[in-house]
């Protein structure tokens, strides 16, 4: 298959920016904070037992997510190509947080790897019980097509 002579992005597709997603509380709990540490090996001080702060990465374990539903598929394959983190305040043990996702971003991407493919950018935001955002993740996905990548 070759590449597509225009976008293969739909008005509906860019309709998805700046939808958010619906708010998705979680507790960040200290038998998850301690299992999470102690499989990576942390002996960081600052997060010890007691400390009552849980480290950032915690957050990247999260089992679900609420960007998953909300990010357009424009081609049958993706890939995660690039996570950015951002930290406003500690993570407090037994903290209620709410996590909410928009799409930031649709584009094309023309060459590379696989050929024509789609850029997604969307954020998740980490608020706390006051509303205030305590980290945020802006993620990209890159869609393709596994039939117009190049050999």
């Amino acid at each position: 298959m070759t590449e597509p002579e225009e976008s293969l992005i739909t008005d509906e597709h860019r309709a998805a920016i700046g939808v958010k997603s619906e708010l998705a509380p979680f507790v960040l709990r200290e038998e998850d904070v301690r299992r999470m540490r102690d499989m990576l090996g942390d002996k960081d001080p600052r997060y010890a037992d007691g400390t009552g702060i849980a480290p950032p990465y915690v957050l990247s374990g999260l089992r679900s997510r609420p960007d998953r539903n909300i990010v357009p598929q424009v081609l049958p394959r993706g890939i995660l190509t690039q996570l950015e983190w951002r930290f406003f305040k500690p993570l407090r043990i037994g903290s209620e947080l709410k996590a909410v996702a928009s799409v930031i971003d649709i584009r094309d991407r023309l060459g590379g790897r696989y050929g024509y493919s789609v850029l997604v950018m969307s954020q998740t935001e980490y608020l706390d019980e006051d509303g205030e955002v305590v980290a945020a993740s802006i993620q990209t996905g890159t869609q393709f097509d596994p039939e117009m990548s190049r050999s």
